[in-house]
């Protein structure tokens, strides 16, 4: 991208990086009606078109310093092959987990949730901290919530846009949200603490892609707030026909189990407060290790799903802090 082409989505993120976030989680009590039924078909198709077996590329690069002196990071390059479920699609809502193989390790990776004019939401605050927002029938009105959960189905970040379709092609766009340091990234940076960025997915003759406008912000540097740099992420997904996916697929049918009951503690714990503070490490211990050892060691034993509860909701509650949790308002 041409950098004149680059400064007006920076403009726009600079001035939206201390706004109120945008972002995740939990069902709306009830769904406002379809007001366009064609549009909303159109919708839905270019959501499921993202479903299947899949090439992808993943490319992060620290394109524009935006501060005196800072040089820019590695750029992040990887590959991997990746097949993308449908966990579920109840019309209003359409739910697709990713799975990655890399050779023959297998990877439950990341999710995303769609949800129509979606009126409560979970925003990422800073500081390990998400809080309920509650949005206006009128404030959603014929948009599309994509929800992003991490590894470990913990929130990632979450944002409302609208489909288009102008010129046969399908695209959606979010609005500026924040969200926490990036998993590549959480061990190996401290010189940010805050990412804000908008998300674009485009519906491709081949496949899909997943573009970000991202800028990387330390909000406790000395002066006040400070933004590092812009990033532009790109995210190619190339539908393919010719890779054996079946070591992903026996792991996902012998672990699938668990990690519907894994979503389930999370839904709970959302449904029941309205602030959360979710660590991603306690010490040297990380969430999405837990949770994959978990998985790993319970894929091979048959264990009803209360014990199963049992078990992820002692790692669950060494994560998200008791003391900071506010109890939920009548």
């Amino acid at each position: 991208m041409r950098l004149p082409a680059l400064l007006a989505p920076l403009a726009l993120l600079i001035a939206a990086c201390s706004a109120t976030p945008q972002a995740p989680i939990t069902l709306s009590p009830s769904t406002p009606p379809v007001a366009d039924k064609a549009r909303f078909d159109a919708d839905r198709k270019a959501i499921l078109a993202m479903a299947g077996e899949f090439k992808v590329a993943f490319q992060f690069d620290e394109d524009v310093p935006l501060k005196a002196g800072y040089k820019p990071h590695e750029q992040h390059r990887s590959g991997a092959f990746e097949f993308v479920e449908v966990l579920e699609d109840s019309g209003t809502r359409i739910v697709l987990q990713h799975v990655l193989v890399i050779g023959d390790d297998v990877i439950k990776h990341w999710r995303q949730d769609w949800q129509y004019q979606r009126t409560r939401l979970w925003a990422y605050t800073g500081d390990d901290t998400w809080v309920r927002r509650e949005l206006s029938a009128a404030e959603v009105a014929g948009t599309w919530t994509q929800a992003v959960w991490q590894v470990d189905d913990s929130p990632r970040y979450a944002g409302i846009g609208r489909w288009t379709h102008e010129g046969g092609v399908s695209s959606w766009t979010s609005e500026v949200e924040w969200r926490p340091l990036p998993r590549r990234e959480l061990t190996t940076r401290n010189d940010y603490d805050k990412l804000t960025g908008t998300n674009r997915q485009t519906i491709t003759p081949t496949g899909w892609v997943h573009e970000q406008d991202n800028l990387k912000i330390d909000r406790k540097a000395a002066g006040g707030e400070q933004v590092l740099t812009h990033e532009r992420g790109l995210n190619t997904y190339i539908r393919i026909s010719d890779h054996d996916f079946s070591k992903g697929r026996q792991y996902w049918q012998e672990t699938r189990d668990y990690w519907a009951v894994v979503r389930q503690a999370w839904d709970d714990r959302f449904a029941k407060h309205d602030r959360l503070v979710i660590h991603a490490a306690q010490g040297e211990e990380r969430l999405y290790q837990s949770m994959f050892e978990q998985a790993e060691a319970l894929s091979n034993q048959k264990m009803a799903a209360t014990e199963m509860r049992s078990w992820i909701d002692r790692v669950l509650d060494r994560f998200v802090e008791p003391s900071r949790l506010a109890a939920k308002t009548p």
